[in-house]
């Protein structure tokens, strides 16, 4: 079973991510097209936390899998409000936000769960986790509708955001690195 849902996981990924997402944005926009997506994967989360059976779980893959399709959407919309020159600073703040959630998501999760199938607790709900996932991802939707999704605009139309250093010059964290030029 473990095999088939890791199978299944993978051809729907990779048809969602191939084959939907860049005509959903198309077609709706990338803020509804995030917002679409988080509510996917908040109604497979709830779906997986329901799961009483093998069959139920595989159902939930496909929903939750649509969850894929906000996160292009997102990045986007995000790199639209920084300017040329903030573009890595910008993925590489997504890159670590995403390697803290990996770190401390299952440890949190894991907790949740063996705190709600330990037989000394009063509750016993094994889909506990799936179901602070769902709402963790539907407030996530709630929020993203009230985002302002800016106009379109080309990189070289928008102003630095902070205009403090030249072009030549570019800061690193540690030490700027000053471009020179031969004569």
């Amino acid at each position: 079973m473990i095999g088939l849902s890791l199978m299944v996981v993978g051809i729907v990924t990779a048809a969602i991510s191939g084959g939907l997402t860049g005509p959903m944005v198309k077609r709706f926009g990338e803020k509804r097209t995030l917002y679409i997506g988080q509510f996917f994967g908040s109604s497979g989360m709830l779906v997986a936390g329901l799961a009483k059976t093998g069959a139920w779980l595989l159902a939930s893959i496909p929903i939750i899998s649509l969850w894929n399709i906000s996160m292009p959407a997102a990045q986007s919309m995000m790199t639209h409000r920084v300017s040329e020159r903030e573009q890595g600073e910008l993925q590489g703040a997504l890159q670590s936000m995403r390697s803290i959630t990996f770190i401390i998501g299952p440890w949190v999760f894991l907790r949740i769960f063996g705190w709600f199938v330990d037989p000394k607790h009063p509750f016993h709900l094994p889909g506990a986790p799936y179901y602070l996932a769902a709402a963790f991802l539907f407030t996530a939707m709630l929020m993203s509708t009230r985002i302002k999704q800016t106009p379109l605009q080309s990189q070289a139309a928008m102003p630095p955001s902070v205009p403090l250093v030249p072009p030549e010059i570019t800061a690193t964290g540690a030490a700027p690195i000053v471009t020179c030029h031969r004569f």
